[in-house]
C-alpha cells in the first residue's frame, strides 16, 4: 500500500509539474502563427533626383541637412541651399536657383509644367540662347 501512494504520489507531482510547464512546453511545440500581411503604404514619391540639376552627391548633401522630399526643396531659400553646397565644397558646379520652384511642381503633381521648365534648363541653369 505504501508502494502505491509513492507512486502515486510521485506520478501526481510530475503532472503538477508539467502541467505548471505547460505553456514552455506547448509554445514550443506549436508553431507561431504567421504574421498579417502588412498593407501596402501609398506609392512613394520620386527622389528629389528627378529635379534638373540634383544628382546623387547633392542629393546626399540635402539629405544631411534634412531635406529629402519635394516639399521641402520647394519651401527651401535658395541661399541656405548655397550656403550648403558651399560647406560641401561644391561651388561653381551647381546652380540651385530653379530647384525651389522644380520642386513646387513636383510636390503638386504637376509633371507636365516640370517638364516643361526642365526643357528651358540644362544642369538646374536657366539656357539662354544665343542671338
Amino acid at each position: 500500500m505504501k508502494r502505491v501512494a509513492k507512486v502515486i504520489g510521485f506520478v501526481g507531482g510530475a503532472i503538477a509539474v508539467i502541467w505548471a510547464m505547460r505553456d514552455r512546453f506547448i509554445s514550443v511545440a506549436t508553431s507561431r502563427e504567421p504574421e498579417p500581411p502588412a498593407f501596402r503604404s501609398a506609392i512613394p514619391s520620386p527622389p528629389v533626383t528627378e529635379i534638373e540639376g540634383i544628382g546623387p552627391v547633392i542629393f546626399g548633401i540635402l539629405q544631411k541637412s534634412g531635406i529629402t522630399t519635394f516639399r521641402q526643396l520647394a519651401d527651401a531659400d535658395v541661399k541656405k541651399i548655397q550656403q550648403m553646397l558651399h560647406n560641401a565644397g561644391i561651388t561653381g558646379i551647381a546652380d540651385p536657383a530653379t530647384w525651389p520652384m522644380q520642386a513646387e511642381f513636383a510636390a503638386a503633381g504637376e509633371w507636365q509644367q516640370l517638364d516643361k521648365l526642365q526643357e528651358e534648363l540644362k544642369g538646374g541653369r536657366v539656357v539662354r540662347e544665343k542671338v
